[in-house]
């Protein structure tokens, strides 16, 4: 994981648990849409795709912080710079940090 997400996500591996009922909803969907991302990212680096893994990548980091989930905004940054280089060991590296951080958030 990068050094980045670990400042943030909890060091303990415990998950990040949302509780909030107003927060909840908001934040179901929006994490559904990531691990959705998640599929379109792996299929997009399969295919050499890496206007779709910028574009992506551009997203998540323009989105993550309006829901208060730095870390996505800052794998989406790495995401579209490693898309931009054509970095495929960073952007294998950055869909995996995603992945780590979805597992574990909690929305209950």
């Amino acid at each position: 994981m990068s050094s980045k997400v670990k400042s943030v996500a909890d060091e303990q591996g415990k998950p990040i648990e949302i509780t909030d009922p107003f927060a909840r909803r908001l934040i179901g969907k929006y994490l559904d849409n990531r691990k959705e991302d998640i599929a379109r990212l792996t299929r997009a680096l399969a295919a050499s795709d890496f206007e779709t893994i910028r574009v992506t990548g551009h997203n998540l980091y323009g989105s993550g912080a309006a829901y208060g989930l730095d870390d996505i905004s800052w794998i989406g940054r790495s995401i579209e710079s490693a898309a931009d280089s054509r970095d495929v060991s960073k952007i294998e590296q950055s869909i995996g940090d995603l992945q780590v951080f979805l597992q574990k958030l909690r929305v209950r």
